[in-house]
C-alpha cells in the first residue's frame, strides 16, 4: 500500500493525502452512479471492498530522505475474487476491488508532488525552515565549557537571515577536542576541552511541525539543527546574539 510513506508529515502532505482520499471517494461514488440499482451493493460493503482492493505485495525503495512503498501484486483483489466469485457477486464488486488496488499509484503520486512541493515551501538547508519562531527561546549551557552568557532574542531574530548552510565535518570536530584533551603526548592527564558546540537553544518553533533540536557554536556564530533524519550546519560571521554575563554590550 503505497500511502504509507515514510516520512515526517507536515501540513501540505496531510493536504495531498487528504485529496488523494477525496478523489477515490469520487471514484467510488462513479462507479456506484454507473451501476444499475439492482446491481449497486450494499454501502457499507462496498467499502469494505475498496480498503481490501488496497492491500497489495510492495517493494520499499529509498527516496530521497525517506521510503516509498510501491504496489507490485493486488493481493487484496485475489482475495476479494477468491471470497465472491462463488457466491455470483464478484462482477458487482470487481470494479471497486480494482479501484482499491490502482488507486496505490494515485496515492504514489499524491506523495510525490507533496514530497516536491514540501521542498519548495519548507527547503532543508535555510535556517529559518528549523527557526521559524524564536521570540520565546531560550539558552541552556549543556557542557561545563560553556560559558555563562545570556541570549538576545531580538539579535537572534535580526542575524537569522545571515546563517548559511556549510558541511559539516563531524570527523574534523572530534580530532579538534581529542588534540585539546592530549594536546601534550607526554602529558598523562587527560585535559578539559572546549565543546564545540555546549549550548542548546529551547522553544524554538520550525515550520512544518517539525521536531528539531538546535545547538549553539561557542563563539555563536554556528547552528547545529537536528532532525530526526538528519542534521544541518548553519554558520554566520556576523551573528552576536550571545554575550557573556558581566560584560559592556550585554
Amino acid at each position: 500500500m503505497v500511502f504509507n510513506w515514510y516520512f515526517e508529515w507536515n501540513l501540505i502532505q496531510v493536504m495531498f493525502m487528504l485529496l488523494a482520499w477525496g478523489f477515490l471517494a469520487y471514484g467510488v461514488w462513479r462507479i456506484y452512479q454507473a451501476q444499475h440499482i439492482e446491481e449497486r451493493p450494499v454501502l457499507w460493503k462496498l467499502i469494505i471492498v475498496v480498503l481490501i482492493g488496497l492491500f497489495s505485495f510492495s517493494i520499499n525503495l529509498p527516496f530521497f530522505e525517506g521510503v516509498l512503498s510501491i504496489a507490485i501484486l493486488p493481493l487484496g483483489v485475489w482475495i476479494l475474487y477468491a471470497i465472491l466469485k462463488g457466491k455470483s457477486r464478484w462482477d458487482a464488486y470487481r470494479k471497486y476491488a480494482w479501484l482499491g488496488f490502482l488507486w496505490n499509484y494515485f496515492f504514489l503520486g499524491a506523495a510525490l508532488l507533496a514530497i516536491g512541493v514540501s521542498g519548495v515551501v519548507y527547503p532543508k538547508y535555510e535556517v529559518e525552515t528549523y527557526l521559524d519562531d524564536v521570540s520565546k527561546a531560550e539558552l541552556l549551557s549543556i557542557h561545563p565549557s560553556g560559558k555563562e552568557v545570556h541570549l538576545s532574542v531580538m539579535k537572534l531574530e535580526e542575524s537569522l537571515s545571515s546563517f548559511k548552510s556549510e558541511q559539516s565535518n563531524v570527523t574534523q570536530w572530534y580530532e579538534e577536542i581529542r588534540e585539546q584533551m592530549w594536546s601534550n603526548e607526554d602529558d598523562k592527564e587527560q585535559k578539559n576541552a572546549q565543546e564545540k558546540f555546549p549550548y542548546l537553544l529551547t522553544d524554538v518553533k520550525a515550520k512544518a511541525g517539525k521536531k528539531v533540536r538546535v545547538y549553539v557554536e561557542y563563539d555563536g556564530k554556528g547552528l547545529l539543527v537536528t532532525t530526526k533524519e538528519h542534521q544541518y550546519y548553519f554558520r554566520s560571521n556576523t551573528a552576536s546574539f550571545l554575550k557573556e554575563r558581566g560584560s559592556e554590550n550585554e
